[in-house]
């Protein structure tokens, strides 16, 4: 969905769609064999997200931290 489709629907229609993507997100992250595998999807969805919904830029921009924390973590142990 494009930007300018974003600002045509009601707000209450647009937090539906944003719902509908997150639930989505949370059953694909849910389906990885483990943890890294799990913050890297929702880091990259979120990051996907926030371009449509910049109210989630924060929330993007934690779970990219998050994942290349548990990334660097990985690699330590």
């Amino acid at each position: 969905m494009q930007s300018s489709e974003i600002r045509n629907h009601t707000e209450p229609g647009r937090k539906a769609e944003l719902f509908d993507a997150l639930s989505i997100m949370l059953q694909e992250a849910g389906s990885r064999g483990n943890t890294h595998e799990a913050a890297y999807v929702i880091s990259g969805v979120l990051e996907n997200l926030s371009r449509d919904y910049p109210e989630i830029k924060v929330l993007a921009h934690n779970w990219t931290e998050l994942a290349n924390l548990e990334s660097k973590m990985k690699g330590a142990a």
